[in-house]
């Protein structure tokens, strides 16, 4: 069954495309959304994974660490087991079928708004700053 979600969320670590042993390419990453306000702010990390033309489109337009975006895609939670104790948790997991970058509305001399779309924006824009985030691309292990 196909639940759809979308969501707006910074990407977590630069990308890297790979190939499936099909010869398939796809890039796997995760994507962090803030959610509540002052001390209830927080943040849920959705792994996502695009395959195909998606995946080279996405590897092209130059998505990095840090770089906010708009994903369409259908949510699985996909349950996982800890390499700690092996306790078993679940994780939330997106295929995507589209993004797009989200402009940020930055201004910098000589260039409008969307050309630093893709960049990451300044530390007021209410999402949290991905350079606290480990190898993995999440705050935690």
């Amino acid at each position: 069954m196909f639940t759809p979600i979308t969501l707006t969320g910074r990407v977590t670590a630069d990308l890297e495309i790979q190939t499936s042993s099909n010869g398939t390419a796809y890039i796997q990453f995760n994507v962090a959304v803030n959610k509540g306000f002052g001390e209830q702010e927080h943040a849920n990390f959705y792994q996502c994974i695009l395959f195909g033309k998606a995946a080279e489109r996405l590897s092209k337009a130059g998505v990095k660490k840090g770089s906010l975006l708009f994903i369409t895609g259908d949510l699985d939670l996909v349950e996982y087991t800890r390499k700690a104790d092996g306790s078993k948790g679940m994780i939330p997991k997106i295929t995507v079928y589209e993004w797009n970058y989200v402009p940020t509305g930055k201004r910098t001399e000589g260039s409008n708004a969307n050309a630093d779309a893709g960049t990451p924006a300044s530390a007021d824009d209410g999402f949290m700053d991905m350079e606290d985030c480990g190898e993995n691309g999440l705050p935690f292990n």
